[in-house]
């Protein structure tokens, strides 16, 4: 039920931000890029390591930034994180055996998170209606296939999928995840996105689907090291922030290419 209640509340918000102006839409990923870090960072502390996490928000903003704005190259970020942070281990006082492993993390969680959100903000900016359309794609299509995964894993899943990284999580889950993307494929197809071939929608679909399922295992990986079932409980019934987006986060990427090559 408060899964139920948590999408009747955040999705007419959602809806309303994304049709606004795309620098609308690039604040609420920026808002879920460092709340999302945060989380990352505390799942790292949880295994004895301590990030800089105000240079890491820093970087992943910038990083993200860069998507939204061509005048900052992704290079500028890359190269200042890559300088700054072992700087900032170097001149402080923590232990020197903590350095590797802080600085580490620090400049990967942030570069991962800002490059994959910046996708979707690079999405939303091809254009008022048809970047919009792109977005409501991207989520309808991710987020169905992961409720298709998990209520059909939940009532007829009997064969694990990753045993190690994720017990519940299951062949048959997954198989109804990419066939589910599939058919919200179609469904935005005859909804609100009449662009989309057939063959768009079983292809970029079923990849989508695909990609949210890793998504999701990349993030349980995370979670089952650090010794902890959520992310955070920031969200009622989905845990935290980044509970809610890591299905997202390779999808972006391979929706912005897929339209680059092949949808336009």
């Amino acid at each position: 039920m408060k899964r139920i209640l948590s999408a009747v509340v955040f999705l007419p918000v959602f809806y309303y931000l994304v049709r606004l102006p795309p620098r609308f839409f690039g604040l609420l990923m920026a808002a879920t890029c460092v709340l999302a870090l945060l989380e990352i960072y505390r799942l790292a502390e949880g295994r004895g390591i301590r990030c800089h996490r105000a240079a890491g928000a820093l970087l992943a903003l910038a990083t993200l930034y860069s998507f939204f704005d061509p005048r900052l190259p992704l290079a500028v970020p890359l190269v200042a994180g890559l300088v700054a942070v072992p700087l900032l281990s170097l001149l402080g006082r923590r232990p020197l055996e903590e350095s590797l492993g802080s600085d580490a993390v620090t400049v990967f969680a942030a570069l991962f998170l800002g490059t994959l959100l910046g996708y979707q903000v690079r999405l939303r900016g091809l254009g008022e209606e048809l970047g919009g359309d792109l977005i409501f794609f991207l989520f309808l299509v991710v987020w169905g296939g992961d409720a298709a995964a998990y209520y059909v894993g939940s009532l007829l899943g009997k064969h694990p999928l990753t045993p190690r990284v994720s017990p519940r999580k299951t062949v048959e889950g997954a198989a109804a995840g990419v066939a589910a993307g599939v058919l919200a494929a179609l469904l935005a197809r005859v909804w609100f996105f009449q662009q989309l071939r057939p063959s768009d929608c079983v292809l970029a679909g079923a990849l989508l689907g695909v990609a949210g399922i890793l998504g999701d295992l990349v993030e349980s990986m995370w979670k089952r090291g650090s010794g902890v079932k959520d992310s955070a409980s920031l969200v009622p019934g989905h845990g935290g922030i980044l509970d809610r987006c890591d299905s997202l986060l390779f999808g972006g990427p391979i929706l912005y290419y897929y339209f680059l090559f092949w949808m336009r």
